[in-house]
């Protein structure tokens, strides 16, 4: 019995107008269980049909068991019967194996198959598509949904998705929140009837009048809610109404046969389908038998044939699954499994019945829980699920603490490596030092290999002893071939952190043994193992040529990821030859590398060197605003050290204007005891703003003498030089001039990962020079820093080199230092204003003392430098001659100059 549609004709109305717009877009219908989403889907739909309109349906499911994707899964196969995939298959294979077998994928690609399911979804021309009860789906089908929201545009494409919004699990949660910034996604909140409506209902469904008393009782007891009122309304003659609307369907079930309800509790194990074959195989009882009850149960309107058999609502199944005791239900969950795992297409079934076998426990068997989850894993990682995946594994974890210890190792391997994909460094890393562990125990070469591999491509200074340990390990008893490289790779790029004298021997052999067995994951592996083995200042130029040739690598093999770090190491050795154009130029590629990798670290390396760049030219409004984004995008799992990058580096942008105490007050942790890889960094900023104490603690004076990673190694030592210049260390700031003097014409930043630039290496050796008494070369590097900084475009660092220029000028005093000193200062100071400085102009006023012009006489003597008579400047600023002739007189006693061109000198 099926009711009138009641109540919905506004939403309905609404939906078919936006149908008929016949643009890209994306409608959200959510309400309570029961409260009419999908009847409402269900009536556009017919609607939509009568008009022409292709429509399909993705249904998401309760239980656990259903596979990755699997409501774009069902659309796509239902699409496919009308237009064939054609070149698109081998991409959108990974959603729907039976459109052929998936092609091995990098991480990276998730992006490419989300692409592909967007083009031939925008190509099969106007359709509905409708995504059924989406707060069971799983996180990468709600993470696809975000990807087509975002890419279907003006196609014809309107997809309708209905959720219970009284259970919104974290997934989709998070995609609902992007989904709030799409133009193209609308929103519709389903409530309960009116008492009129609900009057109407049950008059649909009784055939006859109902008194008002008892349609406000209903609806009271209701809340208006169809599902509850309809059944309600199909025991109205019943003595007295149930106070629970599950109890009301109890009622109904009641009423059937005793086999009838046998069949259905077992059905309610298997899923909201019913499968009168597997039903029957699960019973053991003749198919005539299971179909005889599936018609009795239609009959009584628990089960419907939209579609094939299957439950009128899932609170109908809830209800019949408490019609069987817990042991029955644990022994229908693995006859369930056992039954399926003899099927052909048991494998491809591997995540049902994964499902059942967890699902028999604790009475099933335990380890043919753990090897099909194990199973199941395996295939959403090989679809990029890695959310799916990592749930499995962790799931098949639990259930067998007696795995062998090589399994163990390799499962907890898989699940870190998950963790990973998902940008949860911190819980990868704990997973992964648990296989570590195990892999030792097992004492299995290529076991530990894996394990020491599973960081590739992720950096993490936190695991680079352990890493290394593995690499040196398992290095031992391996020949040469591609796993070798891989090893030898990994053991470089743990290596880099710290730096090595190995390093330049170990990455070249690994990128000689990648290019004799041309395996491409292992040329990539060495590649990025050199870039590193080079990441300091003598490296730099053959930087830029292994970024060519990653760059050269993606692009020929289609590969986002590449291209991207092509990118990104093109960009860091840019920045640090001071070819800031090119480096810029730089951002837009990698931005759109980024958007295709789409990875939570993806964007932040974007975001990083977006940072450095407006930071770097004085835009440091739009600078904070970036890093403030960076530091949200990491915060809750992007692992310690990249969180505090991107803390120190939100604060060095925050410095420069002296707007840091926001900042310093949420992240005090981090930036008075900030990692020792960072500290000398952090404590030359907090010198800068004043925080002598803290800076202090941050100082390490033996540091200059330690072998520091190339990376890091021009920040380091420019950091020192500031710490020594604030203590008056001499020895500190003299060696830190020695190691840093062979690279004064570059670029103060990062070898590998630029996240901040801070001017030319010549600025802190005039800085360590003067340390050290030795103010003719500090004028020297001094000037030297000006010229670089104010070539290469970094107002900031000009502005500094010539404040830092103007006080050693003072200190040397020789005939015209005092002069220029002032004039520098003066010209430092102006500089700061227009940025915003706050800081360097009232450090400048110990040289220039309190600005002395008045606005009016500042505006004067501008036009003055600019070699203006008096009579232009009159016309030009609507005053007598004489009254310019009088400010004149002023400004030239308030600077200290004899005439009109000692002005230009002292006017920035």
């Amino acid at each position: 019995m099926r009711a009138q549609f009641v109540g919905r004709r506004g939403e309905l109305d609404e939906l078919g107008s936006r149908l008929r717009a016949g643009t890209g877009q994306v409608v959200l219908v959510s309400g309570e269980p029961g409260i009419g989403k999908t009847r409402l889907a269900s009536e556009l739909t017919t609607a939509a049909e009568a008009n022409g309109v292709l429509t399909c349906w993705g249904r998401a499911v309760q239980d656990d068991g259903s596979p990755s994707y699997w409501p774009f899964r069902q659309v796509l196969k239902l699409l496919a019967r009308l237009y064939a995939p054609g070149q698109l298959a081998g991409d959108l294979s990974l959603l729907v194996p039976e459109f052929g077998d998936a092609p091995a994928m990098s991480p990276g690609e998730r992006f490419r198959v989300f692409e592909a399911v967007t083009e031939y979804l925008t190509g099969v021309g106007k359709v509905l598509i409708v995504l059924d009860d989406l707060q069971w789906a799983d996180p990468p089908t709600v993470q696809l949904l975000v990807h087509l929201a975002r890419a279907i545009g003006s196609a014809p494409v309107m997809i309708l998705v209905t959720y219970r919004d009284t259970e919104v699990p974290p997934a989709l949660s998070a995609a609902l929140a992007s989904l709030a910034r799409e133009e193209t996604v609308s929103r519709i909140r389903l409530t309960g009837l009116s008492e009129a409506e609900v009057a109407v209902q049950l008059t649909s469904l009784t055939g006859a009048t109902v008194e008002e008393d008892l349609a406000a009782a209903v609806s009271r007891r209701t809340g208006g809610n169809p599902f509850f009122v309809a059944e309600l309304g199909r025991i109205l003659d019943q003595d007295r109404l149930p106070d629970a609307v599950l109890d009301a369907v109890r009622v109904r079930l009641d009423a059937l046969s005793q086999s009838c309800r046998g069949m259905l509790a077992a059905a309610t194990v298997l899923g909201t389908d019913v499968d009168p074959a597997l039903v029957a195989a699960v019973l053991d009882w003749p198919l005539d038998d299971v179909l005889a009850s599936v018609d009795e149960a239609m009959a009584a309107g628990v089960l419907s044939t939209s579609d094939g058999w299957r439950f009128t609502h899932d609170l109908v199944r809830q209800a019949a699954s408490l019609l069987m005791p817990t042991a029955r239900r644990l022994a229908l969950h693995a006859r369930t499994a056992m039954v399926m795992e003899q099927r052909p297409e048991a494998l491809r079934q591997a995540a049902e019945i994964a499902y059942h076998w967890l699902e028999a426990l604790p009475a099933g068997d335990a380890m043919k829980a753990a090897e099909w989850a194990r199973r199941a894993g395996d295939i959403a990682m090989a679809q990029l699920a890695w959310e799916n995946a990592a749930n499995l594994y962790a799931r098949a974890l639990r259930v067998a603490p007696d795995m062998p210890d090589v399994d163990r190792a390799s499962v907890l391997t898989n699940q870190g490596i998950a963790q990973l994909r998902q940008m949860d460094i911190v819980g990868g890393e704990q997973t992964l030092r648990q296989a570590a562990l195990v892999a030792r125990t097992s004492g299995d070469v290529t076991v530990i290999a894996e394990v020491a591999l599973a960081m590739e491509t992720v950096s993490s200074s936190d695991w680079a002893t352990l890493g290394k340990s593995l690499c040196d390990e398992a290095l031992t008893s391996l020949a040469e071939g591609p796993l070798r490289s891989r090893l030898l790779a990994q053991q470089a790029a743990e290596l880099a952190f710290h730096g090595s004298p190995d390093l330049d021997a170990i990455s070249s052999e690994a990128l000689a043994i990648a290019e004799r067995t041309a395996d491409p994951q292992a040329l990539r592996a060495a590649l990025r193992a050199r870039q590193l083995a080079l990441s300091g200042p003598e490296g730099v130029r053959e930087r830029v040529l292994l970024g060519d040739r990653m760059l050269t690598i993606g692009v020929t093999d289609n590969d986002p990821e590449a291209m991207m770090w092509g990118r990104l190491w093109r960009f860091d050795a840019f920045c640090q030859l001071g070819r800031m154009a090119e480096a810029e130029r730089e951002l837009v590629p990698i931005k759109e590398s980024v958007a295709k990798v789409r990875t939570k670290i993806a964007r932040w390396h974007y975001l990083r060197s977006e940072i450095a760049i407006e930071h770097v030219r004085g835009r440091f409004g739009r600078a904070r605003e970036l890093a403030a984004e960076a530091i949200e995008l990491v915060k809750d799992n992007g692992g310690p050290v990249v969180l505090a990058i991107s803390v120190s580096t939100s604060a060095l942008v925050a410095g420069m204007t002296a707007d840091e105490d926001e900042i310093l007050d949420e992240y005090r942790d981090y930036l008075c005891h900030p990692p020792e890889m960072i500290a000398a960094m952090v404590g030359a900023w907090h010198a800068q703003c004043g925080r002598v104490e803290i800076a202090r603690l941050c100082f390490v004076p033996a540091q200059v003498n330690d072998l520091i990673g190339g990376m890091r190694r021009l920040s380091v030592l420019c950091g020192l030089v500031v710490l020594a210049a604030q203590f008056g260390d001499k020895e500190t700031a003299s060696v830190a001039y020695q190691r840093l003097l062979p690279y004064e014409e570059l670029i103060q930043c990062g070898g590998a990962g630029v996240v901040t630039i801070e001017g030319a290496v010549a600025g802190s050796l005039g800085l360590a020079a003067a340390v050290c008494d030795r103010l003719d070369d500090a004028v020297r590097h001094l000037r030297k820093a000006i010229e670089i900084n104010e070539r290469v475009g970094l107002p900031p660092y000009v502005a500094m080199a010539m404040l830092d220029l103007a006080r050693v000028l003072t200190r040397r005093d020789r005939p015209g230092d005092a002069a220029e000193s002032v004039a520098i200062a003066l010209s430092a100071r102006a500089m700061a204003e227009q940025m915003g400085m706050r800081r360097l102009v009232a450090s400048s006023e110990s040289l220039t003392g309190p600005r002395v012009l008045s606005p009016r006489e500042g505006e004067i003597a501008r036009l003055v430098a600019q070699g203006l008579t008096n009579r232009q400047i009159a016309a030009a600023v609507h005053i007598s001659v004489r009254t310019v002739e009088t400010h004149v007189q002023n400004i030239l006693g308030k600077l200290g100059a004899t005439g009109r061109a000692e002005i230009r000198a002292k006017m920035p």
